[in-house]
């Protein structure tokens, strides 16, 4: 049986290091982040200028501790 996939958002990280949820239409928190991702999605983070994914620097390990 295939594996179910977490439902993605994806989080936009404008100048400044703010952090915009794209499907919310709305400026987010690190805590927002975490209970996003303690909901069970997977959480993408784009920096806008370089169109990096920038995720593992955002969420350092141990965010959800």
């Amino acid at each position: 049986m295939p594996r179910k996939r977490r439902p993605r958002r994806l989080i936009n990280r404008y100048a400044a290091s703010r952090l915009y949820d794209v499907e919310a239409r709305a400026y987010v928190t690190l805590d927002h982040l975490k209970d996003l991702r303690s909901a069970g999605y997977e959480v993408v983070v784009r920096e806008v200028e370089t169109g990096r994914f920038v995720t593992q620097d955002v969420l350092k390990p141990g965010l959800d501790a």
